[in-house]
């Protein structure tokens, strides 16, 4: 069990550098280098950091033993990000500024109502242990509506950037390198304050040593990944395929030794380690007063998770199996019910706290995660 699990949060931390170091730097250059707008920048980068997401859906509904996998690995993150990310980003508020910051109202009502629309249609395919093409085809085309809906709601052009894109908060790597102290001089971006110019503040990051703990990453990903964005994109692509590949043969693995469910594996253990990076986004948010930025960041891209990383994966294996995809998970339909109970439950914290992040909040967030893991360990 201990070489299975360094596995596989070994391979995680690996993919999460390959995210944060290799594939944004390339979207942001294909996006420079296309002439692409705000909105399509915006667009381009949901789209191209979700590629882990969706090579884990696609991978496993190729494996009917393995649907609740990929299906809990993207579920089980939004639960993790709803509850931990933002019971860690009420903690980190009190503990650095002494007083509880606000979440924007306007933006996190519109974010919810879709999320938790998206789980009650999720629930509904789930019921009958089969997904029909319909039914895939409604939750995929439910992102571009979403996309619309916000256009319309959305008073600021910006807005639609903030909701969408993965930004550049500090990295894992440059967390495990810098010592407390130094994060002081670190702003939202992973930036140090004080710099005059982008370039130098660029420059820096490159200069920047990266953890000795995945330097064999490190090696293969600096010799061949090329600096051409188009040709960096494709490598990019196959080795987000390959680790995703080798953590789903260590869950194959995992799940016949300890008779535990693949969606099990997803909720739980899965949403742990792809969820790294975002909780050292929600600490350093709370750090920069920057909580309504990772707030939209979080639920915008765990709703693009649930609609186009289920979705468009289900659409393209029915459409080349040419037939439904079935599974025989029956605690599938029982967490979703969960889910949505603790999403709702979360929900409702926020607003008796008035969208404050009390200290009061941030225990409660975190204690119902762990009521939700014991109740997904009992199914088991």
């Amino acid at each position: 069990m201990i070489i299975l699990s360094a596995i596989f949060f070994y391979v995680l931390s690996g993919q999460t550098y390959l995210s944060n170091e290799y594939l944004m730097p390339c979207l942001e250059s294909l996006s420079t280098k296309w002439h692409l707008s705000e909105t399509g920048t915006g667009i381009l980068m949901a789209l191209g950091m979700s590629i882990p997401e969706l090579t884990t859906n696609i991978l496993s509904c190729f494996k009917s033993s393995r649907i609740g996998y990929g299906f809990g690995a993207i579920v089980g993150s939004g639960v993790f990000d709803f509850t931990v990310c933002f019971g860690l980003m009420s903690l980190f508020s009190n503990y650095y500024h002494k007083r509880a910051l606000r979440m924007n109202l306007k933006a996190l009502m519109r974010d919810i109502y879709v999320y938790l629309l998206t789980l009650l249609f999720l629930t509904f395919v789930f019921w009958d242990y089969e997904i029909s093409l319909t039914e895939a085809l409604i939750l995929t085309l439910f992102y571009p509506s979403y996309l619309l809906y916000s256009l319309v709601q959305m008073e600021q052009k910006d807005d639609f950037q903030l909701s969408h894109q993965k930004h550049h908060f500090p990295t894992l790597l440059q967390f495990l390198d810098f010592h407390p102290e130094q994060a002081e001089d670190l702003d939202v971006d992973g930036k140090e304050i004080g710099q005059e110019n982008q370039q130098d503040t660029e420059q820096q990051q490159q200069d920047q040593q990266p953890s000795k703990i995945l330097l064999p990453f490190t090696i293969l990903f600096k010799l061949t990944i090329p600096k051409h964005p188009e040709f960096a994109f494709i490598i990019i692509s196959f080795y987000c395929f390959l680790t995703v590949n080798v953590t789903m043969t260590v869950v194959d693995e995992f799940v016949e030794q300890f008779a535990v469910s693949p969606a099990f594996v997803g909720l739980t253990i899965a949403s742990w380690g792809g969820n790294i990076q975002d909780v050292l986004n929600a600490s350093l948010a709370a750090k920069n007063k920057k909580t309504e930025l990772a707030t939209s960041s979080i639920i915008g891209s765990q709703i693009m998770n649930l609609q186009i990383c289920l979705g468009f994966p289900w659409v393209l294996t029915m459409l080349i199996w040419q037939r439904n995809i079935t599974f025989y998970d029956e605690t599938i339909s029982q967490s979703m019910l969960a889910i949505m109970t603790v999403v709702l439950t979360s929900f409702f914290l926020m607003l008796q706290q008035k969208l404050r992040l009390t200290y009061k909040l941030g225990i409660m967030l975190l204690s119902i995660y762990l009521l939700y893991f014991i109740y997904e360990l009992l199914q088991q």
